[in-house]
């Protein structure tokens, strides 16, 4: 019996040849690090929730009025986040630019950058 060479379904392709047309991206290599820096701000529960908080106040809002509220409550003994907790997600908006910060005495108040927050809204419309 003569072996019989194999039926090719698709033709030969070279290394680094696309199968299919090539989308060009819809964000340069600068704004997919923005918008994955920005994501990486958003990506957690209690700082969705500071930025919602922020967002609704008239006013600034001191970091001690936050803690209890924000965050999702420990398993084990039903807890929210203390103020350590808060400045840390607080440190991490900041730098995203989606809040400023104001220091008074001992206490620092937070409020939204809005000018930030509708880039942002922007960016991830532009995405979808």
């Amino acid at each position: 019996m003569v072996a019989q060479e194999p039926v090719i379904l698709e033709p030969k392709r070279q290394i680094g040849q696309a199968c299919c047309a090539v989308v060009a991206p819809r964000l340069g290599d600068a704004a997919a690090k923005s918008a994955a820096d920005l994501l990486k701000a958003l990506a957690d529960p209690a700082r969705l929730q500071i930025l919602a908080i922020l967002a609704q106040s008239s006013g600034s809002v001191c970091v001690c009025d936050l803690e209890g509220v924000v965050g999702l409550p420990d398993p084990q003994t039903g807890q929210r986040p203390k103020q350590p907790t808060i400045s840390h997600h607080l440190k991490v908006l900041r730098a995203a630019g989606l809040v400023g910060c104001e220091k008074q005495g001992l206490w620092a108040y937070y409020v939204v950058d809005r000018e930030r927050l509708a880039e942002a809204q922007a960016l991830l419309a532009a995405l979808l």
